[in-house]
């Protein structure tokens, strides 16, 4: 269907009030042949309202046209200066500006990097600890994608980033799944020695208040070097490495490394154990206090198995394979209001 003219915009264009939407318009009819005569029609029609002279139908046409012509032209030649000046522009633009990104882009990556490298320096300076609430487990993972499980009442400081060395220090149990990093070692540090790794399975116990601290191997090999006494062994799977703090010793024994690191999972394992170490496992398992009222107990043995047993039953059990009596005392307040664990008394049978 062919384009209505609009005469007012023809008169308006003349005037030269018009905008660049209508010259685009109006020069496409004057371009087109479709138009010709109806825009003769109209021209010569209005012809009174576009002129104050007396001149003749065709001259005033020729003039017109000439007219609109001119100002076509015009438009023409303006949009053609303005593309000649544009892409002056964007010449001179893109010259001046090459230096300008070539600094942005030296500026920000640099600024980047220091800012990066910063960032890492202050994680690698800054050390992040996890602490475990008694009667609780909790598993964690390192930067380096080292897991493990740390037992109750454990605490284990570790650097935002490892560097070449990672280290790591623990007090209380824990059990690692050392993620092997070519170049890398991997220690662990308790308060009497270091254990160093490639890439293994192990368990390491060092609680405070404890005369004992125990490195249990399960898979790979580790190195248990002493910093309280000379001592340095390498163990192998099922091995277990105890340092005796009293004594100053380390003695190595063959093991079930699996009893050892069943804890993790909610087992509670004592294999042939002395009465005084296996109860501060059971203290620590179920935060309570536990008192032995004659030190003889302390050298007794025994074996056990709990998973999800409640404390009452635990020690029901034991009093059947061992000669002891137990009372479990009811819980108090202290001088702050805040209450005291539970208290459990363990004498000899009479």
């Amino acid at each position: 269907m062919k384009e209505k003219i609009n005469y007012h915009k023809i008169y308006n264009f003349i005037k030269g009030d018009y905008s660049y939407k209508d010259y685009l318009e109006i020069r496409n009819w004057f371009e087109n042949q479709e138009h010709e005569l109806e825009l003769e029609a109209q021209l010569l029609q209005h012809w009174n309202e576009l002129t104050e002279t007396g001149l003749q139908a065709d001259n005033s046409l020729d003039y017109i046209y000439q007219r609109i012509q001119r100002i076509i032209s015009k438009e023409e030649n303006k949009k053609s200066k303005l593309l000649v000046l544009w892409e002056g522009y964007r010449k001179m633009a893109a010259i001046l500006l090459l230096p300008l990104i070539l600094f942005s882009a030296w500026y920000f990556t640099s600024h980047s990097f220091l800012k990066n490298e910063a960032t890492q320096r202050t994680l690698a300076e800054s050390w992040i600890e996890i602490n475990v609430p008694e009667g609780s487990r909790v598993k964690f993972n390192l930067p380096d994608g080292t897991m493990g499980w740390l037992n109750s009442g454990a605490k284990l400081k570790y650097p935002g980033v490892f560097g070449v060395h990672r280290k790591v220090e623990l007090q209380g149990e824990a059990y690692f799944e050392v993620t092997h990093v070519d170049n890398s070692d991997f220690v662990v540090s308790v308060s009497d020695l270091d254990v160093k790794v490639l890439g293994t399975k192990f368990n390491v116990a060092s609680y405070h208040g404890d005369n004992f601290t125990d490195v249990v191997l399960k898979e790979g090999k580790v190195e248990v070097i002493g910093t309280k006494a000379v001592f340095d062994y390498i163990l192998e799977p099922n091995e277990m490495a105890c340092y005796n703090r009293e004594q100053k010793k380390l003695t190595i024994s063959n093991i079930d490394a699996d009893n050892y690191t069943a804890w993790k999972d909610g087992y509670l394992i004592i294999v042939d154990e002395p009465m005084g170490k296996a109860v501060d496992k059971i203290e620590r398992w179920y935060n309570v206090d536990i008192v032995l009222n004659d030190p003889v107990l302390k050298n007794y043995h025994f074996k056990a198995t709990f998973k999800d047993e409640p404390l009452e039953e635990v020690l029901r059990l034991i009093a059947i394979t061992t000669p002891i009596n137990y009372k479990i005392e009811e819980r108090t307040e202290n001088e702050n209001g805040i209450t005291n664990k539970k208290r459990v008394i363990i004498e000899p049978k009479k």
